[in-house]
């Protein structure tokens, strides 16, 4: 799709004028999240996952629609694979030579989730996406950058807010010439015991991209899943049981 930023005609309009948003995942699916901007000749990534039930390249984005080695930038929400589990291949397989932003606690979960990913593929199918080597070489390309921390590279600012949901997990308000565009990923509005609920950034955006996958979904209240969850483990333990618990 395509959006015409404010006060300008569609008469002698430049093509970088127009911003673009093109799903590249995540689009009528739940899976491999992917979207790329493009606004006054920026290029910019949002997320790079998986299709949790595919695997090989067929679970990869549609990056054959896109030309790597002009995206200027790529963020990174959180560590969830649907989310970041092509980030390796697509910095270690592709022309991308652009710069990656997630916050630390993202980077640091990333390492491990996808070192166990590398090993469960490893049993699963016979068409890995990428190494061991390919994802410790990737940390190094990584950038990251706090909550409410304001950068700007090459024309392009951008800040990171929490977005509950995981430990890390951040929506990014990025602005080019003034248009404002937020990025939530997944987020939780509400608070729980070791999470703060998502932030409302203090701007008005020009555009919202929502993560919706529970747009319309009314989740149990946490104190009654708690009570349920609590009650299992007590009546296991006292008839002699085990719980494991992932």
């Amino acid at each position: 799709m395509s959006v015409t930023t404010e006060g300008r005609d569609s008469v002698g309009q430049e093509e970088s004028d127009l911003l673009t948003i093109r799903p590249l995942g995540a689009g009528q699916e739940v899976g491999r999240s992917c979207i790329m901007l493009e606004f006054k000749n920026k290029k910019i990534m949002l997320d790079c996952g998986i299709h949790p039930g595919l695997s090989g390249m067929d679970a990869l984005p549609y990056t054959d629609m896109i030309e790597a080695d002009e995206i200027d930038l790529l963020f990174l929400t959180h560590f969830h694979l649907d989310h970041c589990g092509a980030l390796p291949w697509f910095l270690e397989k592709t022309t991308f030579k652009g710069r990656v932003f997630m916050t630390p606690a993202t980077k640091a979960i990333y390492r491990w989730l996808l070192s166990d990913y590398i090993k469960v593929s490893n049993i699963s199918t016979d068409e890995l996406l990428y190494t061991e080597k390919d994802l410790e070489k990737s940390m190094d390309k990584i950038e990251t950058i706090n909550f409410h921390q304001e950068m700007d590279v090459g024309g392009v600012k951008f800040t990171a807010y929490n977005a509950g949901h995981v430990l890390g997990a951040a929506m990014f308000l990025i602005e080019i010439a003034g248009v404002k565009i937020l990025y939530t990923g997944d987020f939780s509005r509400v608070e729980d015991r070791h999470l703060m609920a998502a932030e409302i950034p203090p701007v008005t955006p020009d555009v919202l991209i929502s993560e919706s996958t529970y747009g319309i979904h009314v989740h149990e209240k946490r104190e009654l899943r708690e009570t349920r969850f609590t009650s299992k483990v007590h009546d296991t333990v006292t008839r002699g049981g085990r719980c494991l618990i992932p």
